[in-house]
């Protein structure tokens, strides 16, 4: 779907339909709203009047006026209540508007951009949320499926006042980037895994600079370590992990850059099991399909990497992605093995369906020492636990900086992604101490997000370092906020926004 920005009033373009927007409780229409009320003789005013329109939060009231204006028709869409309303909420109204036009088979929308002003979120924020939600509804993965869904042609963003249009104009094209360097990821995460092995993955991350523009292509950088060169590096984790499969590992090393010669780095570390049986320490057969989704964390990561180089970010990243299947064989590790890690650490393995922070401590060990970065975040499907402790509206958020997890804190709030930040206090550590290796891969029954995230951060070599757990909030089950079911994207929009902040400042 094209996304544009013009300057017009909404009541003379030619669309199939036109979208303005309603606070829940507003008694009349106000804004761009008010114009298209009048334009065609009241009937939004008298939908709200006689109750058939509230204007709660992603609410749609479909019209078709016979008079008026150039669009044969109008859709008001629900903002729900003016004191509460968030640029994050503008993202949210855009999903109920694709779906419309989706159903509808239209081709063409054009809408306002929602919360600018009256919603007091300033014109080039809300377009850059509203944008972000038209990709990100727009997404499709219909592959398998005989009958394709509809998909809108183009969405136009619609801004009347001159001195504004510019700011929107910026947002709507920043929006617009990003949600499709979002949705290149979470297409990654819909593959079946007989289709996305660690290979293809790879395959994948070599086009991850394609259409982004042929100056900030040749600014990414693709590096993929096989088995020979894994093993030279004493990957013990990543080695181990992948025996189970016929599948080869790789590390997937993925850069951008953005900053001047000579300038430090950010490592985004990703987890890449690209199916997840659990290996010996086999998961139950319910919900295991969903495992294909074990490697959302490396998707995000490769993600936010096109997502820099298509907004032109002035910073260097590299993305490291660690890619395995994670699978019960006569050649798969085992329960009471003991690794030794890249760094040099020995690890006891308790469970194999711990695999995910074994991979991690590798690629985090080769980050540190190939990029010497100034920072690191890694994110990953990791935990159950982190399901049990947030659910699926908070990713968990821990970190050695304080400084860093600050920054990141913001960056939440900013996106509309939500963190929650969980402690790394030292007692954790005893938990995941071994009595015949350095560190066992599993803490025991309590704290689970936590202990894991500590054994982490013994693999981050002092280098300032953010950990999320995505378990509860990479996948969709049922619609909400703002998202269709299937994979989210998380956290690529929280990251953009700390990197895109970052380099603002």
């Amino acid at each position: 779907m094209r996304i544009d920005c013009i300057s017009a009033d909404i009541r003379a373009v030619k669309a199939d339909m036109v979208v303005v927007n309603l606070f829940e409780g507003a008694k009349r229409p106000g804004g761009a709203a008010a114009a298209v009320d009048a334009a065609i003789g009241g009937a939004i005013a008298a939908a709200v009047r006689d109750g058939d329109f509230a204007g709660k939060l992603g609410e749609t009231l479909s019209l078709r006026p016979s008079r008026g204006l150039s669009s044969p028709r109008v859709l008001v869409v629900g903002l729900g209540k003016k004191e509460k309303f968030t640029a994050d909420h503008a993202r949210q109204a855009v999903l109920p508007v694709l779906k419309e036009a989706k159903r509808m088979k239209l081709s063409t929308v054009a809408s306002v951009v929602h919360g600018a002003g009256a919603g007091g979120v300033d014109p080039g924020t809300a377009a850059r949320f509203c944008a972000l939600g038209a990709a990100l509804s727009a997404f499709e993965y219909d592959r398998y499926k005989e009958e394709k869904a509809h998909r809108v042609a183009r969405f136009l963003f619609v801004e009347r006042d001159a001195k504004a249009f510019p700011s929107v104009r910026a947002g709507v094209s920043w929006g617009a980037r990003v949600g499709e360097a979002i949705n290149w990821g979470r297409s990654l995460v819909a593959t079946p895994p007989a289709e996305l092995r660690p290979d293809d993955l790879a395959r994948a991350a070599r086009g991850a600079g394609r259409g982004v523009g042929a100056a900030a292509a040749r600014k990414v950088r693709v590096r993929v370590l096989g088995l020979p060169e894994l093993t030279a590096l004493k990957a013990g984790g990543i080695l181990a992990v992948a025996k189970g499969s016929p599948a080869p590992p790789r590390l997937i090393v993925l850069e951008y850059r953005g900053g001047r010669p000579g300038a430090t780095w950010t490592a985004l570390v990703g987890k890449g099991v690209t199916f997840d049986t659990g290996g010996i320490s086999l998961k139950k057969w319910e919900g295991m399909e969903k495992m294909k989704y074990d490697m959302a964390g490396g998707a995000a990561m490769l993600a936010t990497i096109r997502a820099a180089a298509a907004l032109g970010l002035k910073r260097n990243l590299v993305a490291v992605v660690p890619s395995v299947e994670n699978m019960p064989s006569g050649t798969a590790y085992r329960p009471g093995d003991v690794l030794r890690m890249m760094s040099g650490k020995t690890v006891e393995i308790l469970s194999t369906d711990a695999e995910g922070r074994l991979i991690l401590a590798d690629a985090m060990t080769y980050a540190v020492r190939k990029y010497k970065p100034k920072e690191m975040v890694d994110a990953a499907t990791l935990t159950g636990a982190c399901i049990v402790a947030l659910g699926s509206v908070n990713i968990g958020m821990m970190g050695s900086d304080e400084a860093m997890l600050s920054r990141m804190k913001a960056a939440s709030a900013a996106s509309g992604e939500k963190a929650w930040e969980l402690p790394l206090h030292e007692e954790y550590f005893d938990q995941i101490k071994s009595e015949i290796g350095e560190l066992k891969n599993v803490g025991g029954g309590e704290a689970g997000t936590i202990t894991a995230g500590r054994f982490l951060q013994e693999f981050a070599g002092g280098t300032p370092w953010v950990h999320f757990d995505i378990a509860g909030t990479a996948w969709v089950e049922k619609e909400k906020r703002g998202y269709a079911p299937g994979p989210s994207g998380a956290p690529v929009r929280l990251l953009v926004e700390y990197l895109s902040s970052r380099d603002r400042h």
